[in-house]
């Protein structure tokens, strides 16, 4: 494997080097059959809003201090960008239908098409890799597949270059660099594509990653490229798994994936960017999803080790948010409609036990808790405890037409509708919160379900789950109920 040393060198110049004032980039265009009043330009953690005028035109300085990428959205509009500092974009597109008249002036111009031409291209590949998980594909069949669709992207690149001659080398050094990463990301999750897809689980080859043979992941230069950061997260990610021993179905924002993480980090990577990022991560994605709690030694590791300040901060934040939502804490009061438009508040049910499920219609794990979760409100519909259903839905028709018709059956043998076809009806207590307060509840992940004590204080912020056979026992076990 041809080592990437080179490579990497020329993309840190071209990402890292930080000039002393900030750069602009200016970024203008016309939306026609605008619906928006704005649309949102991402360039890294930062949000910028792109007012449009009447006529839907829109202009506005960037502040970017390297080549970068950036999303550009609305409504109906999603658009992968790249963004350079002195340089200019111009974008004409259709409001609604940004796959429709989609072109670019100004000195990006080429660059952009380039990324456009591209995903077009990327579809059609990522199509034919679905199949190659499969059998009777074989890991050998695989790599064929992604070696062909690598070379193939390199070979488009260089055509695109040639026919075009104005693509800026350090956007082709780029682009080179993230055809790499991207094949890499792609090899490192075939063993777990492949073992999900198939019930015959194929056994990689002991070499299967001597693809990173001679590849230096030690660059901070690499965590402003997309492709390889994700793939970099991944990795790390695998690696934490297999030293933490945790199986792979149980490893998703698991305390003892994250000690390992923060040791494999520790010990593979010199550079502190990549602790400071990656072991944030690690441990924001479990506090989101399960509180601080059983975190002290991570928790205090990161602040001992880590250089970013603004990460820690924000980690103290997370911590302090959390304790208002503690057991023996009182559990904020909501006040919101249920499916006939009546106002209902946690209020109402003093003296009573409160298990919340936080859902939305278009998250399938939600869906598959609520056989479960009927049962457990039919099999406790005597007891002093009351369950509710709260939507985050943001589209609140789609949640109104959800629970008035109530969701298929699932044959639990095949996972596909039971035949004959029946409906699930969901005629408990059924409320909508788009916004307010499952942010005050620090609701990041859902499904997540919440129990209340009889005073209306919390019992735990995240409660097992209905078809978690745990949960009825904790339920039995409260004085009261």
């Amino acid at each position: 494997m041809k080592k990437l040393t080179t490579l990497v060198l020329i993309v840190a110049l071209m990402v890292s080097c930080k000039p002393e004032a900030k750069v602009t980039c200016l970024i203008s265009g016309n939306v026609k059959n605008a619906t928006d009043k704005e649309l949102k330009l991402t360039v890294g953690t930062k949000v910028d809003t792109l007012k449009l005028n009447a006529d839907g035109t829109f202009s506005k300085e960037i502040s970017v201090t390297k080549p970068c990428d950036a999303v550009l959205q609305g409504t109906k509009l999603y658009a992968s960008l790249y963004l350079a500092p002195g340089k200019n974009l111009a974008i004409t597109v259709d409001g609604l239908d940004f796959n429709k008249d989609l072109a670019f002036t100004g000195t990006l111009a080429a660059e952009n098409e380039y990324i456009v031409k591209k995903g077009e291209g990327e579809q059609k590949s990522q199509q034919a890799l679905n199949g190659a998980y499969r059998s009777p594909s074989t890991p050998a069949d695989f790599k064929r597949m992604r070696d062909s669709i690598r070379l193939a992207d390199l070979d488009f690149l260089g055509k695109y270059t040639s026919d075009k001659g104005k693509l800026d080398p350090a956007f082709v050094e780029l682009q080179k660099t993230v055809i790499q990463f991207g094949y890499y990301g792609d090899m490192n999750n075939y063993p777990m594509m492949a073992g999900y897809y198939n019930t015959d689980k194929p056994v990689t080859p002991a070499d299967w990653y001597s693809f990173l043979d001679g590849v230096i992941l030690d660059n901070p230069a690499l965590l402003d490229i997309a492709e390889a950061k994700y793939f970099i997260t991944s990795y790390v990610s695998n690696q934490a798994i297999k030293i933490s021993g945790v199986p792979q179905e149980k490893s998703y924002n698991n305390p003892e994936v994250g000690k390992a993480t923060f040791k494999y980090l520790l010990d593979n990577f010199k550079n502190p960017e990549f602790f400071n990022m990656l072991a944030f991560a690690s441990l924001k994605g479990t506090i989101d999803s399960e509180g601080p709690n059983g975190l002290d030694e991570m928790i205090s590791l990161y602040m001992s080790r880590s250089t970013d300040e603004a990460n820690k901060k924000a980690l103290q934040e997370m911590i302090a948010g959390w304790a208002t939502m503690a057991p023996g804490q009182p559990a904020p009061v909501f006040n919101l409609p249920d499916i006939n438009g009546k106002m209902v508040s946690l209020t109402d049910f003093a003296g009573k036990y409160v298990f919340i499920d936080y859902w939305a219609t278009w998250c399938g794990p939600c869906k598959a808790e609520i056989p479960a979760y009927k049962k457990l409100i039919e099999d406790y519909k005597n007891k002093n405890i009351v369950f509710i259903s709260i939507s985050v839905d943001k589209d609140k028709a789609a949640w109104e037409k959800m629970v008035k018709e109530g969701i298929p059956e699932v044959d639990p043998e095949t996972g596909k509708p039971a035949v004959p076809a029946k409906m699930i009806q969901m005629t408990w207590i059924q409320l909508h919160d788009a916004v307010k307060y499952n942010k005050i509840w620090l609701v990041k992940y859902i499904p997540t379900f919440v129990l209340i004590d009889t005073k209306g204080k919390i019992v735990n912020a995240r409660a097992a789950r209905p078809s978690n056979p745990e949960l009825r026992g904790v339920i039995d076990q409260l004085e009261g109920i």
